[in-house]
């Protein structure tokens, strides 16, 4: 199912982008057809216009020796116009009519012909014949004459600008080969993919396995020896057995701290975020909560926060962030360390730094602080109590309400935590 998917996602989105260029490219091969046509429909009416203007410096410029050179030079349908310097009709064989007409010398391709040689007029409504034509005009010095023929958009000229469709079909089967070819290779593509994606899942659930048959065989084995040592010595001095009572005593707690870390890892993800929280208040509890802890290991906490600090989130969540942060602090920053959080609002979201002054981790450590088990120093780490979920816990809480987190390492030496929480909307 998966596989489908995301071999369907993966199709659709190489085939809109290759829908968009293709459709562009169409498109502009479409147009650019176009366009030599008109060029090409253009050329061919100023060689007539300028082969006309050669004529006339043999013949009379009167309308039988025109209309003779008409006759022998036909083009069918041709409107052909003479015109002096300043727009006035000299000649038109579709009407009789053009001594009287007003000059042209506001007609486009008559512009163009006066200021660059040569001019064209695509489609334009005759206001003498009442007609649409495609107009060129050609500018001939030595008469001091321009020459415009025009053909008439009728059945023909649409059919000659039509641009030729047999490049477009072969470029649409072109098209459809090559989507069949992205769709074949697209599912490949998934396939492998899923496959490695289900190679890693299975590998990340194989090792977080061996890590929680590993955390909860320790405190379990330590608890089954110092009981079977009870049970075995009944005779063994009081003192022996207090301490194996509170060795006992010690490791079911840390258990009980692992059972209850993994479970806010596994219900995190079901918490609804629908609750207005003031963080404030909530680093507040936590440090209500613990405070005997700062006295009892000689540790200094200090707050920058604003008054209040509105969060759309979960209260439960927001408070495990917190807790588990100074938990943290509390079991690695060391006697005489200062902890630090500080918070500052950067447009929609709220900007977090949390750190402190301790040995800190080294370098090589940073990229792995939030994976679920990792520990700079495992016998050390066991020896002062963490479950290493602490700082996953931290992280899955940050990503759930939508911030980002990472760790730096702070100069000399100490660590911080730098995240971000999308402020409370309107």
């Amino acid at each position: 199912m998966k596989t489908s998917r995301f071999s369907r996602q993966l199709f659709f989105s190489i085939i809109l982008l290759f829908l968009l260029f293709a459709g562009a490219f169409l498109l502009y091969q479409a147009q650019r057809e176009k366009t030599f046509k008109i060029a090409l429909l253009n050329r061919q009416l100023q060689d007539y216009n300028a082969s006309l203007g050669d004529a006339l410096r043999y013949i009379q410029l009167e309308e039988s020796a025109i209309q003779e050179y008409l006759e022998l030079h036909p083009i069918p349908s041709v409107r052909l116009t003479i015109l002096d310097p300043h727009g006035f009709v000299l000649f038109d064989n579709k009407t009789k009519e053009y001594p009287n007409l007003s000059d042209h010398r506001n007609r486009k391709e008559i512009q163009e012909a006066l200021k660059e040689g040569s001019g064209y007029c695509i489609d334009r409504q005759s206001i003498t014949v009442d007609d649409e034509y495609f107009y060129s005009a050609t500018w001939i010095p030595s008469q001091e004459l321009i020459i415009r023929s025009a053909l008439p958009y009728d059945d023909q000229l649409p059919l000659a600008l039509k641009p030729d469709y047999t490049f477009l079909w072969y470029a649409l089967a072109l098209m459809i080969l090559l989507l069949l070819v992205l769709y074949i290779y697209s599912r490949k593509v998934a396939d492998i993919v899923a496959k490695a994606q289900d190679r890693e899942s299975l590998a990340l659930q194989k090792d977080l396995t061996q890590n929680i048959s590993h955390e909860l065989k320790t405190p379990l084995a330590g608890i089954r020896g110092c009981l079977e040592t009870m049970y075995l010595h009944p005779d063994m001095p009081e003192e022996t057995r207090q301490k194996f009572t509170e060795r006992s005593l010690s490791l079911s707690r840390r258990l009980a701290d692992l059972v209850d870390d993994l479970s806010t890892l596994d219900v995190a993800e079901k918490i609804e975020l629908e609750e207005d929280v003031d963080v404030a208040e909530v680093v507040t509890r936590v440090r209500q909560d613990t405070e005997a802890d700062f006295l009892e290991k000689n540790l200094t906490l200090v707050t920058d926060l604003p008054d209040t600090l509105p969060v759309r989130g979960s209260e439960k969540l927001l408070y495990s962030l917190f807790r588990n942060l100074v938990d943290n602090s509390l079991r690695y920053a060391g006697a005489g360390s200062t902890v630090t959080l500080s918070a500052r609002e950067e447009g929609r979201r709220w900007h977090f730094v949390f750190a402190d002054d301790g040995p800190g981790v080294p370098q090589e450590s940073l990229p792995h602080l939030y994976e679920r088990f990792y520990r700079t120093d495992k016998g050390r780490s066991r020896e002062l109590g963490g479950t290493g979920l602490g700082l996953s816990i931290v992280y899955e809480a940050v990503r759930i309400h939508g911030g980002e987190m990472h760790a730096e390492a702070v100069e000399p030496h100490g660590l911080r935590h730098v995240f971000f929480l999308p402020g409370k909307e309107d």
